[in-house]
C-alpha cells in the first residue's frame, strides 16, 4: 500500500480553498492501490500528520510520495518544492524554479509575450509601496493613475503580481475607481499588474502530462458564466461551468493549443490550468495555474468529466508520475 501524503491548507489567502482540494483528492485516492495521509499546514505555518504537529524531518517516516494540494504562497510559488526537493520526498506538481516563474503574473507575462502567445495590454507597478507611503500616498495614487489612464485604456483589472483564485482583483471603469483600487492595494502587496479589461467569454482549459498516451494532453475548455461581468475572487466561488463550452470549434482549438504552449514555455509539469478571454477577434491568456484546484465543484473536475474522467484517475495518474521519478 503506497502512503500518500496529501498536503493542504497552508499560509497563503487560499488556505479555504486549498482544504477543499486536499480533501477531495484524500476522498477520491483509489482505496485498494494508496493509503492517503492528511497533512495539514496551519496559517502559522505549523506542519501536521493526522492531525499531529511534526517536524519536516520526520515527514518521509509516514509517507511515500507527496499529492501538493496547496495554492497560492508557499505552495504554487515553488517554496514548498523546494522543500520537498531538499527532504528527498517525491511529489507531484511543477518543480520549483518553474513553479516560481508561473506564480509571477508580471514573469509569467513576459514569457508569455516573448514567445508569441497573447495577453491583454498591460503594466507593471514594481515596489508599489515603496514609491507611495503614507505621507504622500494621495498625491503619489493620483501621479500613478495618470500615468495608467494614459497608458492603458479603460476599464482596468489590477491585482497583485503573485498569487492566485482572483483574490484582490480589482475592476475599475472609472478614474475615480482606478485611484480607489490603488488605494485597496496597497496593503496586499508591494508589485501590481494592471491590465485592460477585455471583453469576452472566460474560459479555462487544463493540460495533463503523458495522459491517455498523449505527451501533453489538453483538456476541453470550460466556460465560466458569473453575476455581471466582474471575476473577482467573489464572483468565482460559485460560478456555471459550461463543458462543452460556447465557443466555436476553431476557437476551442486556439485555446487548448495556447494552453499547451503555455505549459511547455514555462517549463511546468505535471498538470496545469490556463485561464484565457476569448473575444470574436482573438484569444487572450490571463494566467497559468501551476497547481490546479481539485475540489468537488473545480474547473479540473468539470474538464475531467467531460472526457470521462475524475480527480480520483487524475491523482493516481500524477502519483504514479511522480514515483517514477523517483
Amino acid at each position: 500500500m503506497i502512503r500518500v501524503g496529501v498536503i493542504r491548507g497552508g499560509i497563503s489567502d487560499e488556505f479555504e480553498i486549498s482544504i477543499k482540494t486536499g480533501g477531495n483528492v484524500l476522498k477520491l485516492l483509489p482505496p485498494d492501490k494508496y493509503k492517503g495521509v492528511d497533512i495539514l499546514i496551519t496559517r502559522d505555518g505549523t506542519w501536521h500528520v493526522g492531525g499531529i504537529p511534526k517536524k519536516l524531518d520526520e515527514l518521509d517516516l509516514h509517507i511515500d510520495v507527496v499529492f501538493n494540494a496547496l495554492h497560492g504562497e508557499y505552495g504554487e510559488d515553488g517554496k514548498v518544492s523546494r522543500v520537498l526537493e531538499e527532504a528527498g520526498i517525491s511529489y507531484t506538481g511543477s518543480e520549483a524554479i518553474p513553479s516560481s516563474l508561473a506564480s509571477n503574473k508580471s514573469l509569467t507575462k513576459e514569457t508569455l509575450r516573448r514567445a508569441g502567445i497573447k495577453t491583454p495590454p498591460g503594466m507593471f507597478i514594481e515596489d508599489y509601496r515603496d514609491r507611495v507611503n503614507e505621507g504622500d500616498r494621495v498625491d503619489k495614487v493620483h501621479e500613478l493613475a495618470i500615468k495608467i489612464f494614459q497608458s492603458i485604456p479603460p476599464p482596468w483589472v489590477l491585482k497583485p503580481a503573485r498569487g492566485g483564485s482572483s483574490i484582490n482583483t480589482f475592476v475599475a471603469k472609472s478614474f475615480d475607481e482606478l485611484k480607489t483600487a490603488l488605494n485597496n492595494l496597497f496593503d496586499y502587496g508591494s508589485d501590481l499588474i494592471v491590465e485592460q479589461y477585455i471583453h469576452g467569454k472566460e474560459v479555462s482549459t487544463g493540460v495533463i502530462e503523458n495522459f491517455r498516451r498523449e505527451r501533453l494532453y489538453p483538456l476541453m475548455p470550460v466556460e465560466v458564466k458569473k453575476k455581471g461581468d466582474l471575476f473577482g475572487f467573489a464572483e468565482k466561488q460559485e460560478p456555471e461551468l459550461l463543458c462543452p463550452s460556447t465557443l466555436s470549434r476553431a476557437e476551442k482549438d486556439a485555446v487548448m493549443d495556447a494552453a499547451i504552449r503555455a505549459h511547455k514555455v514555462l517549463g511546468l509539469r505535471d498538470y496545469s490550468v490556463s485561464d484565457f478571454i476569448v473575444t470574436p477577434q482573438s484569444v487572450y491568456l490571463l494566467e497559468v495555474n501551476n497547481n490546479p484546484k481539485c475540489a468537488e465543484c473545480s474547473i479540473m473536475a468539470k474538464s475531467l468529466d467531460a472526457v470521462g474522467s475524475d480527480i480520483g484517475e487524475l491523482a493516481d495518474h500524477l502519483i504514479t508520475l511522480a514515483l517514477e521519478r523517483h
